[in-house]
């Protein structure tokens, strides 16, 4: 719960790479994850850390959205993508996806580190095919959303959560 209500969309990033101890911890978030019917060849997960494919995807995004830095400077952007079908079947594959980024980010709310879902730059990312090439996507795979996680000097501090915020139907 402490994590729940301290998560946050973390924007700013020092720049300081994520350690190995913290991706592996972020990893293994991951991996706890559950997937539809179990399918878990059905999500691929791609863990970018070099700056070059980073500032790639930031350009991608910024020349399809018209705004730079949709990746906030941050070290790591993870990717999640899936196999679509092109039917309602697919609603399981963004359920995948978004469930392991949930698990990913209250990770990152663990270990102090800043994080921040990512759907825009995943987007343009999944119209070019070069750069899904370069990102060693799975054949098959359509990127469907990610995070971008790092450093911050930003805090996580108790949020205070409105009840009914979302609207809710109890029935008895």
């Amino acid at each position: 719960m402490k994590a729940l209500l301290r998560r946050k969309s973390v924007r700013t990033y020092t720049g300081v790479p994520v350690t190995d101890d913290q991706r592996e911890q972020l990893l293994k978030a991951a991996y706890a994850s559950p997937v539809a019917m179990g399918q878990y060849d059905s999500v691929a997960m791609t863990v970018v850390e070099n700056p070059d494919l980073i500032a790639q995807i930031d350009a991608a995004a910024a020349k399809q959205f018209g705004r730079e830095k949709m990746l906030y400077g941050a070290p790591m952007l993870i990717i999640l993508s899936t196999k679509l079908k092109g039917d309602a079947s697919d609603n399981s594959g963004y359920s995948n996806a978004a469930t392991v980024i949930e698990n990913l980010n209250l990770a990152a709310v663990e270990l102090g580190l800043g994080a921040c879902h990512i759907w825009g730059a995943i987007a343009a990312l999944a119209g070019d095919d070069a750069l899904k090439q370069a990102l060693k996507i799975p054949e098959g795979f359509t990127p469907v959303g990610g995070l971008v996680v790092g450093d911050s000097t930003d805090a996580y501090t108790k949020r205070d959560i409105p009840d009914k915020r979302i609207a809710t139907e109890i029935l008895d």
